[in-house]
């Protein structure tokens, strides 16, 4: 089963702790809404740091292109517009983990903006989101990562 059938399948919130591009621990909340019957789902995250300010937003469909890859349209409040992000990558291991990386750019076109965002689901049930980016100019690297487990929120 490929990342999009085991969220639309899987637990609907989770909740975890992670570290973002500035050094700084946070608190991550990811909601889960499958879509017309599992076609596609929502992902709504949510990174806040201890004293409640949230240092990153977004709300992102998980669905199938017309190219048949999975895609990732997410909405950031850090970026102005939409990037579709492509899988670029996925790795599945019965029974241990899924897991599936989608891209916006090449990571060596420094004279672009790129972005990867991670998805890992493990067998056990955590989930970990992860992005890693590159400014014009700058080096490509893993910025943030949050690691989830199920939640009732």
């Amino acid at each position: 089963m490929n990342i999009l059938g085991m969220l639309a399948a899987g637990p609907k919130a989770f909740r975890g702790e992670g570290v973002n591009h500035e050094n700084e621990r946070f608190v991550g909340v990811l909601k889960v809404e499958a879509l017309e019957n599992g076609r596609a789902v929502m992902l709504s995250y949510s990174a806040k740091l201890e004293n409640g300010t949230v240092v990153h937003s977004e709300s992102t469909l998980l669905g199938t292109g017309s190219d048949g890859k999975l895609c990732l349209w997410p909405v950031m409040s850090e970026l102005p517009v939409v990037l579709p992000h492509t899988e670029v990558m996925n790795k599945s291991e019965p029974g241990k983990q899924t897991l599936a990386v989608f891209g916006s750019g090449a990571r060596d076109d420094s004279a672009i903006f790129r972005e990867e965002i991670t998805i890992e689901y493990s067998e056990e049930g955590s989930l970990v989101y992860g992005h890693a980016w590159g400014l014009p100019g700058g080096t490509f690297e893993d910025r943030s990562s949050c690691r989830m487990v199920p939640s009732g929120a």
